[in-house]
């Protein structure tokens, strides 16, 4: 889901923060930078840091109001006011046709507000759901999980289809007489044909066949077919065959790829995945700890590169990497100053703007070997590297 142009706001931290008289989590912090106050799929619309209109949510109202949903008094859910211990500071509304059907909320749980919990309350359904991994998470799941839903139990639609549309463009693009939803008016009619949703029949060697619709391919399934179309012909009778020259199954390749990226207090935190396509093809024996580099570049400086050691949990000095067991790190680095003018180093690389990007590099000899094993051949000299780009090199 990435942002369009023109999404992102600026934000004095400090004033905000002491005008509501509380720190507000790093990843609400981040996705106002890029993403900015808005709405996404026209269902769950983000609150802004001020009071608005009457038909806008903001985190002052949501907040004052938060424990005084009496629809959850009997059920003795009902939280304690701020700023006791518990308490709700709102953050966003789940809404369909304009209505209001659900809030969202952090809980004050302790004084780091990077942990706070996501807690939903759904009108119609008694007390509060929590979600213990914060926003980013909370977003996360309802944007890849969503599609494995019937649509009357999505909240969005999910990737790839769900955007996030800022209120600036919102109100731009009603002014000219333009809904900025029309796309959800193809994707109602798309989940309402059920002879039209089917996305892939896999058929086992022993003869079973399983079938996935539409939105519910697993993302290891969806990523291998990715692969291998790439490396597919088409003869006239429409029978897909390999290549021709194709030296090994492309899914076997260990593929490093990009989780996340946040930005707080100079520090750039990358979260990244060392995963197998083919289950036939490991596993993958890498050293512990990982040695990575990570090479920033953007255009408001030079290129520059940091080395640093992943500290991992192994104890026998040594990482098994398999299809079924992926192996998942996060790295942190300074990000220079000269990155980060005007607030933008977050925004300008989820939509690479100006040439800002990010290069992941993990250096290994148990790659080398891997590949030497499953007869995978890449340039010389880059043997024993694995790379991955952000934003994504097409």
């Amino acid at each position: 889901m990435p942002p369009h142009e023109g999404a992102g706001d600026l934000v004095d931290w400090d004033e905000a923060e002491t005008a509501l008289g509380v720190p507000l989590p790093g990843d609400f912090r981040d996705f106002l930078t890029v993403y900015g106050v808005g709405t996404i799929d026209n269902r769950l619309e983000i609150a802004s840091l001020e009071a608005g209109e009457s038909d806008r949510v903001d985190i002052p109202a949501m907040t004052r109001h938060a424990s005084g949903d009496r629809g959850t008094e009997e059920s003795g859910a009902r939280r304690p006011l701020r700023p006791e211990p518990g308490s709700l500071i709102g953050w966003g509304r789940l809404k369909s046709y304009g209505d209001t059907y659900g809030l969202l909320y952090w809980r004050m749980d302790g004084p780091d507000p990077d942990l706070w919990p996501v807690v939903v309350r759904k009108h119609g359904v008694e007390g509060f759901t929590e979600h213990p991994r914060g926003m980013a998470d909370f977003l996360g799941r309802l944007l890849q999980d969503a599609g494995s839903l019937p649509w009357d139990q999505r909240d969005v639609f999910g990737a790839p289809h769900s955007r996030f549309v800022h209120r600036r463009e919102e109100e731009r693009l009603n002014a000219e007489g333009i809904d900025p939803w029309e796309y959800l008016d193809d994707l109602y009619e798309e989940l309402d044909d059920p002879d039209e949703d089917v996305a892939v029949e896999i058929t086992s060697p022993s003869g079973e066949t399983t079938v996935y619709r539409r939105g519910e391919v697993p993302a290891d399934i969806a990523a291998d077919l990715a692969r291998m179309r790439e490396h597919l012909t088409v003869p006239d009778n429409g029978e897909l065959r390999p290549a021709v020259g194709l030296p090994t199954p492309v899914a076997a390749i260990p593929n490093l790829t990009f989780l996340g990226l946040g930005f707080r207090d100079g520090t750039l935190e990358i979260t990244a995945s060392i995963a197998l396509g083919s289950p036939d093809s490991g596993p993958l024996q890498l050293s512990a700890p990982l040695q990575v580099s990570v090479r920033i570049s953007g255009p408001q400086g030079g290129p520059g590169e940091q080395v640093a050691t992943v500290e991992t949990s192994s104890t026998t000095g040594r990482i098994e990497v398999t299809r079924e067991r992926p192996h998942t790190f996060s790295v942190k680095v300074p990000a220079s100053g000269s990155l980060w003018e005007g607030g933008r180093l977050m925004s300008d690389l989820a939509t690479g703007a100006g040439g800002a990007s990010v290069v992941l590099s993990v250096t290994d000899d148990g790659v080398g070997a891997f590949r030497r094993a499953v007869g995978v051949t890449v340039t010389p000299g880059a043997e024993n590297i694995l790379r991955a780009s952000w934003p994504p090199q097409v």
